[in-house]
């Protein structure tokens, strides 16, 4: 089903607009409340005679037909005056706040070049452009004049109103009388076509939506409350209106909807104040679920509206009355009656339901575009291409949209709200629904802040009654969002800040995301204490009490941070130094007793991960295999297609089986997420040709479903034979709760994916480093007790658990242990994040080659593929290792790139202090700071016997000497003898970078 809904058709029967609607209700209720403020009340008949009176003296000061007239005010009965005054005239007005900056109205007059605007008696405001005042005191008889109504058609213009641009220039978004009236006509079969009505007009009146509020009532004979406005929101005043003058109905941007709700809530007493209202519709922003719904359990009798429309289209033309079964996500809708709307992808065509895409609008809503903006007006209208839609035009909103399973349309943010954060798309809407999940938050939102480097960052801000902690907004963040999108930090504010169209104000928040810091703890004279708190306090996304990673710090800040405390101490800090003593606290007093290289930071096991892996290595119940597994492999489930070793697979599986590769890919669509895996493909010299045998899937491994909607999640369920489980978060400095989400939970989910449905077997791709290093350790099943390791290890450890425990309950399982996986024998080609290649890859780039005694395993990726592949034919069973006979001397694979490259023999503290030095001179980037956050300082206060001990430790030992007799059997089975990493094996690594100096020559020559 495509994604286009046409809305209702409704007959209007006349050719009335809004102010021949009017002036019926004038001449039949003239003794009638129509508009009141400030405890003045005009009659319909007042109304009639002020409005004709106005329009009078602008037909005598020139205005006529077409003339767009500014009006400048705050607020008033001026306001509806001049609106019937200038429809009187066939005149559009153009709404403009007498309390903008100067700067800004001159700005807009200037381009609007009017004959004149409209302003309040006795204003003094200089102006660029003739003024008229409007007089309230009217004549004494309230007389009418004569044939002054020159009164528009359907087609002709109706107002005019100024919004932001995106290129910082206001735009006026202009509209025809047709629209108007067709959304005041669907608003009274809706909520009802009775004088009894009291509106509240709550919005600016520089706000579109203030036009329903203003003149809607004045179509059915009922009455407009006009609010005295001082520039500040105060809801209690609003609410103390409400109750004076009975209100039924008024309208709330959700901004501010929110804290009326917080306030309702701490303050009981003021509910019953609002025992008038009926009616109450919401539109602006993003509706929140979870404000709406306690409103409707505080007052039950008021129906709220979810209203969605741009100002370019008539105020809004998608309603959604809220039901209690919105308590997650409140949809906008569907489009009022004579409009359609169609959810489009970028080839224009219609997406298919459940899918994103971009939202167009059509029908009578439709607005004339942009004043004197032929290029702005192009870009956004267009002529209608989709026949299925009765409309000539489109308007593309600029939103992102889906129609749901309940064929509501659901908003799904702005296009211009997808930012890149560390080079990732990030959508800012998916972030604040995960944060406003987190208890305790009344609102959440996030804001895009560069940070003191200059990189793109991620802030949360929250709202609630009581302090919030941000630690455990962060957690609950990482919980169900990949790491890429969890914010750096999380700031609690009062309120949220609003410009002034009263919508959340997003600059706002990044500067105050930029400015955010904490002033230096204890001023003891401690130059320790103080080197360690000025870095803090300029890196570090939290407090001075926080811990580093929980407060939002990366790789990246982590190495910035060590290497500016070594520049002021002289010390030759860590990474590693910081994951073991993360706070400001701890870290000065490891400072303060020494070097520290060669002890394991995780020696001993926090409590807090202990207890976290006891909960996470727990198997749901239900997640339960029935009946035999599969034994065919038509369809392969792959997870982490496009890293290094995922790729490799992904080539074996196309080259070793017939069967199609269902492929996990993060992307923001699946010709996107096809693109990523085809230049994973030609990047490690892999055949790209077989593509059609591949099938993206767009997810996240690290979310519930992979966030994948049900039908979607059912149809991969019942399709594919056999699952290959290879994707994780690979991170050696980061601790357990960074890797917890993709490696831990993904897995979870990997393991509900191959038994839903169908028993599928599972093949599962884990690592060596997750055992103790004790020789002989045979091919089983993983110790009860975690090891004491690293954050990675430990969450490959704990994946390994669910495994084992899945394999219990019966699920044809296989795991597969992996050794240092090395470049393919034959391409040469490398992973480029791999700690063997960046230390390769910095030893070439300085013209170096450091001798040391480390030792690696040396697997090439070929091997794995052939292993992993052999397993898959054949229906392998239970855990196998892969790792080499003899481990590599780091001497030797340096010494073929010496040879190679004429690289300089240097000591590893003479390599470690050129690298520190090309951090501290360039700009530090992420591939030398992933190097140097994971090997050990030499600064000149380490001794030379523990720089030696950590450069042993670097690779561990836990693949040295395990047993490897069932790989072998299995490899064996497949035909393959494993061979060491021999003479041609290196050449042909040093063959590739070859490669790519002479391309990078070339490339420097066609530029120059």
């Amino acid at each position: 089903m495509s994604s286009m809904i046409v809305g209702p058709t409704l007959d209007h029967h006349d050719d009335d607009t809004v102010v021949d609607l009017f002036l019926r209700q004038a001449a039949e209720r003239p003794d009638a409340p129509a508009v009141s403020h400030l405890g003045r009340t005009l009659s319909y008949r007042d109304l009639d005679a002020l409005s004709a009176r106005l329009a009078r003296r602008m037909l005598d000061a020139g205005v006529g037909p077409g003339d767009l007239t500014p009006f400048v005010l705050s607020t008033g009965l001026e306001i509806p005056i001049a609106m019937l005054a200038t429809m009187r005239i066939g005149a559009p007005f153009v709404p403009m706040d007498a309390c903008w900056p100067a700067a800004r109205l001159d700005q807009v007059l200037n381009a609007m070049r009017p004959k004149l605007a409209l302003v309040r008696a006795g204003t003094e405001q200089p102006l660029p452009t003739a003024v008229l005042d409007i007089d309230l005191t009217g004549p004494d008889d309230n007389g009418r004049p004569a044939g002054i109504d020159r009164l528009p058609g359907l087609d002709d213009l109706i107002y005019g109103f100024y919004t932001s641009g995106s290129t910082g220039t206001p735009k006026c978004a202009l509209n025809i009388h047709r629209g108007l009236r067709n959304r005041f006509a669907y608003m009274s079969q809706r909520f009802g076509d009775t004088p009894d009505d009291v509106v509240l007009q709550n919005s600016p009146h520089v706000f579109d939506s203030s036009v329903w509020q203003m003149l809607w009532p004045l179509t059915k004979g009922a009455q407009v409350v006009i609010p005295d406005r001082s520039g500040v929101v105060d809801l209690q005043d609003v609410v103390a209106t409400i109750e004076r003058h009975a209100v039924t109905m008024t309208d709330f941007v959700p901004s501010v909807f929110n804290v009326l709700v917080e306030l309702l809530a701490a303050q009981p007493p003021m509910v019953r104040q609002l025992r008038s209202m009926r009616h109450l519709l919401i539109g602006g922003e993003e509706m929140l679920a979870g404000p709406v719904q306690t409103f409707r359990r505080l007052l039950p009798q008021v129906r709220i509206t979810n209203t969605y429309g741009p100002t370019e289209a008539s105020i809004g033309m998608v309603f959604h009355e809220v039901r209690d079964v919105d308590a997650e996500r409140i949809p906008i809708g569907l489009p009022i009656a004579n409009t359609c709307l169609a959810i489009l992808g970028a080839d224009l065509r219609p997406v298919d339901r459940g899918e994103v895409g971009d939202l167009w609008i059509g029908g009578e809503c439709i607005g004339a575009g942009y004043l004197d903006d032929p290029e702005r007006t192009n870009l956004a209208f267009a002529d209608n291409h989709l026949p299925e839609l009765p409309t000539g035009r489109l308007y593309r909103t600029g939103d992102r949209a889906v129609i749901g399973a309940d064929g509501l349309v659901g908003f799904r943010g702005r296009t211009d709200d997808q930012v890149k954060v560390n080079g990732m798309r990030v959508e800012i809407g998916e972030i604040e629904a995960v944060l406003r999940d987190c208890p305790g938050l009344s609102d959440a939102r996030a804001a895009v802040y560069a940070d003191p480097a200059g990189r793109n960052c991620l802030a949360g801000f929250v709202t609630g009654r009581d302090p919030i902690e941000p630690a455990s907004v962060l957690d609950h963040a990482r919980r169900a969002l990949p790491a890429g999108l969890v914010p750096s930090r999380i700031i609690q504010v009062e309120t949220m800040p609003l410009n002034q169209n009263g919508k959340l104000d997003r600059n706002q928040l990044a500067a105050l995301a930029a400015e955010y810091h904490h002033t230096a703890a204890g001023e003891g004279g401690d130059p320790v204490a103080a080197a360690v708190q000025a870095a803090w306090n300029r890196l570090v996304p939290g407090g001075p009490e926080g811990d580093f990673f929980a407060a939002g710090g990366d790789s990246l800040t982590a190495v910035r941070l060590t290497l500016q405390i070594n520049e002021a101490l002289g010390t030759s800090l860590t990474v590693q130094d910081l994951v073991a003593a993360p706070t400001v606290a701890a870290l000065t007093e490891r400072i303060a007793a020494g070097p520290a290289a060669g002890e394991d930071p995780e020696e001993e096991l926090p409590a807090a991960v202990a207890d976290t892996l006891f909960v996470d290595t727990v198997l749901a119940d239900d997640v339960r295999p029935v009946g035999e597994p599969v034994t065919t492999c038509d369809h392969v489930f792959l997870t982490g297609a496009t890293g290094f070793i995922g790729t490799h697979l992904l080539h074996g599986l196309l080259r070793h089986t017939d069967g199609v590769v269902h492929c996990l890919v993060r992307a923001e669509d699946a010709a996107s997420a096809l693109d990523r895996i085809h230049d994973s493909l030609l990047f490690y010299h892999l055949d790209a040709t077989e593509l059609d045998r591949v099938v993206p899937v767009v997810g996240d491994l690290g979310l519930p479903r992979f966030g994948l909607g049900d039908d979607e999640w059912d149809r991969l369920a019942s399709t594919i034979d056999v699952v290959v489980h290879n994707g994780a978060m690979v991170n050696l400095v980061l601790g357990y709760q960074s890797h917890r989400a993709a490696n831990v939970l993904g897995t979870a989910e990997v393991l509900r994916l191959a038994v839903s449905k169908r028993h599928k077997p599972l093949h599962h791709i884990s690592s060596l480093s997750m055992l103790e290093a004790t020789p002989g350790r045979t091919e089983s099943a993983p110790t009860q007790l975690p090891p004491a390791t690293n954050g990675y290890s430990l969450s490959k450890w704990a994946a390994e658990r669910l495994v084992e425990e899945a394999a219990g309950r019966g699920l044809a399982v296989a795991v597969y242990r992996l050794g240092e996986v090395m470049p393919h024998s034959v391409t040469g080609v490398p992973s480029p994040k791999s700690l063997p290649d960046l230390i390769v890859r910095w030893n070439v780039r300085l013209g170096l080659a450091f001798r040391s005694s480390i030792a690696l395993d040396y697997t090439p990726i070929d091997q794995v593929t052939t292993l992993v592949t052999a397993g898959v034919r054949t229906g392998a069973r239970g855990w196998f290792h892969l790792a080499q006979a003899e481990p590599i001397r780091l001497d030797d694979l340096l010494s073929e790139f010496a040879a190679e490259f004429d690289l300089e023999p240097v000591s590893y503290r003479d390599f470690w202090l050129r690298l520190r030095e090309q951090a501290l001179s360039d700009r530090l980037d992420d591939d030398l700071a992933g190097l140097l956050a994971m090997l050990p300082a030499a600064g000149p206060d380490v001794p030379d016997q523990l720089l030696e001990e950590s450069l042993t430790d670097l690779f561990g030992a836990a693949g040295t000497g395990c047993s490897r007799s069932r790989s072998l059997s299995l490899l064996a089975e497949a035909g393959i003898r494993p061979a060491g990493a021999d003479a041609g094996v290196l050449r042909r690594y040093t063959a590739h970078y070859r490669r790519v100096r002479r391309a990078a020559r070339h490339a420097e020559y066609a530029v120059g």
